[in-house]
């Protein structure tokens, strides 16, 4: 009894789940009976846009039109995905076969739209390079529109063969088909880059040849290169990614996208690709250098020779201006003259060195910008040195002193030992150099002391109110007249002066040689005191008159007179008692 229960259950199931199935299939039959008259009227409907899309000839239109397609063709992948994942949920052998023709339905309709599609896409660079300035940016847009579009296609035919694969079907056919339209779209957008990147670098190329002012219209396109040399190496990434979901090779594109940009990020990095892109780098360096090495010796040679002339002729310049400005006639001084010598001898080098830098093939334009705005820069800088600078200039051209003069400038006093454009080297009497900034020297007070062949030395000696002076003067007369290094022109002038508080002083001014000022300064001071010694003339001390008055206590009228001299003289009284 029990074993007849068991099969009338299983009979009535088996029964149901028939009858379950036969639903499911009916049901997958009529969807797949739409969704290829759905995938034909979208087909027809889609030539029929493509068609209006090469008549129209707004960019705007076109757009549209476009996005119109694409959109019609995701609600049909839409539809068509939900078919499958129908096929999916029956999975019988029935519901694959039908999955299958829809995906050969599916995939013979993206086919049809990529040869339109690729024929819209070489329109619209045909028209970019037509266009002006104003609409190539809107076509440009629309060309990578295209791009994203054609990927789509191509992504959704790979999703497609990855699904029949994994229903155990046979698509090596359709694989090998596939992987040869995207070589082939990869293939052509690899040659739109190098075009382009080449029509970069020859724009680039020309532009350094344009004066600045005639640059405008050159950058402007070398902008519009650059922008479809990106938006091509957008485009090839992305088939480069499809590509190595195939297992088709990369590395070749891979190192044209690093050329074009320079970037290895921009690349789809991988360890082939890095070597790829190293042997590359490498062949083309080594292929560079046998191509240029004949130029590169002959150009190193040419600037070596243009720099020898150009110190060969510097050191002639220096001898030359060297005889000119140390010539007696000319009279410069030896700050002036080595100043000239040596800017003379520098400017020729550097220009030499320019000139042999332009010869060998340097643009000097922007080597000249770049020390234009470093000189800005630096000049804001170094305020304080060009002050010094200037006020060097200054000094070589009114020339107040000379090397081996005795100043008092800058508040030094010694003798100048050389001179820059920017600080004075003065050595002092006691042997101490200092370096004096020409500004400080400039701004104040010079004193050259030794400016002049001839020099008057002014002494004053003091006697006491009781020596004769006649006596006196012809002492000195006597002490000038017989001194050998005291010149006899001009005349030397010996005058009584000033009666002063404690002393009666002569003024003696003889004229001496500028070199001898010292000497003779100190050789008639010691025999002025030598001979007053001897002949009994009185050198006096400074003397004060003091005034005591006795307080009112004391004698009435009497006042006591002191007189001190201010070095401890001393006291001495009415009475003439200490």
């Amino acid at each position: 009894m029990f074993r007849s229960l068991v099969w009338m259950f299983l009979f009535f199931s088996f029964n149901a789940f028939a009858d379950n199935t036969a639903r499911q299939s009916a049901k997958l039959i009529d969807a797949h009976a739409s969704v290829l008259a759905d995938i034909k009227v979208t087909n027809e409907r889609v030539v029929q846009m493509e068609a209006n899309w090469e008549k129209t000839k707004s960019e705007m239109g076109r757009d549209l039109i476009q996005q119109q397609i694409a959109a019609d063709i995701r609600t049909t992948t839409q539809q068509v995905g939900h078919f499958l994942g129908q096929v999916k949920a029956v999975n019988t052998p029935e519901a694959l076969q039908l999955g299958e023709e829809v995906v050969n339905a599916e995939n013979r309709f993206l086919e049809a739209r990529l040869t339109p599609a690729s024929s819209d896409l070489r329109q619209l660079f045909e028209q970019y390079e037509q266009a002006g300035a104003d609409e190539q940016l809107l076509v440009l847009f629309n060309i990578n529109d295209f791009y994203t579009y054609i990927n789509w296609l191509q992504s959704e035919r790979l999703d497609n063969l990855k699904l029949l694969n994994s229903w155990q079907v046979n698509t090596t056919v359709l694989q090998q088909k596939l992987n040869h339209e995207i070589t082939r779209y990869a293939e052509f957008m690899a040659t739109y880059l190098r075009n382009n990147t080449r029509q970069k670098a020859l724009l680039q190329t020309e532009l350094k040849s344009l004066p600045t002012n005639a640059r405008s219209s050159l950058e402007s396109k070398i902008a519009d290169q650059d922008r479809l040399v990106r938006s091509a190496v957008a485009n090839l990434r992305q088939i480069l990614i499809m590509m190595e979901e195939q297992g088709l090779p990369v590395d070749q594109y891979n190192e044209l996208i690093f050329k074009a940009t320079g970037n290895l990020a921009e690349a789809v990095v991988n360890f082939d690709t890095l070597r790829t892109v190293i042997i590359g780098l490498w062949d083309d360096l080594t292929h560079w250098f046998k191509a240029n090495l004949g130029g590169i010796l002959s150009r190193l040679f040419l600037f070596a020779a243009l720099m020898g002339a150009a110190i060969v002729l510097a050191r002639l310049v220096r001898r030359g201006i060297s005889r000119a400005v140390t010539h007696k006639k000319a009279r410069f001084s030896t700050l002036v003259q080595e100043f000239f010598i040596n800017v003379g001898g520098n400017l020729v080098v550097i220009f030499g060195l320019l000139f042999a830098l332009a010869q060998v093939g340097l643009d000097l334009t922007p080597v000249l910008t770049g020390l234009g705005v470093a000189g800005i820069v630096i000049g804001f800088a170094l305020q304080d040195t060009l002050s010094n600078f200037a006020s060097g200039m200054m000094i070589l051209i009114y020339r107040p002193f000379d090397v081996g003069d005795f100043v008092e400038a800058g508040g030094v006093a010694g003798k100048v030992g050389k001179m820059s454009l920017v600080n004075t080297t003065i050595r002092t009497f006691d042997n101490q150099v200092f370096m004096v900034p020409n500004a400080k020297i400039w701004g104040e007070t010079i004193k050259n002391i030794t400016s002049e062949r001839i020099r008057r030395v002014d002494m004053v000696f003091g006697v006491s109110y009781g020596d004769n002076v006649g006596r006196v003067e012809g002492i000195f007369e006597d002490i000038i007249s017989n001194h050998p290094k005291i010149l006899k022109t001009p005349e030397h002038i010996i005058r009584l002066h000033v009666l002063n508080e404690s002393s009666v002083d002569f003024v003696v001014r003889p004229w001496v040689k500028t070199d001898d000022y010292w000497d003779v300064y100190w050789d008639i001071t010691r025999e002025v005191k030598v001979r007053f010694d001897r002949e009994g003339i009185t050198i006096p001390f400074p003397q004060r008159e003091l005034h005591f008055y006795k307080a009112p206590a004391d004698l009435p009228g009497e006042r006591v007179i002191i007189q001190q001299s201010d070095i401890g003289l001393p006291t001495v009284g009415e009475d003439g008692r200490t």
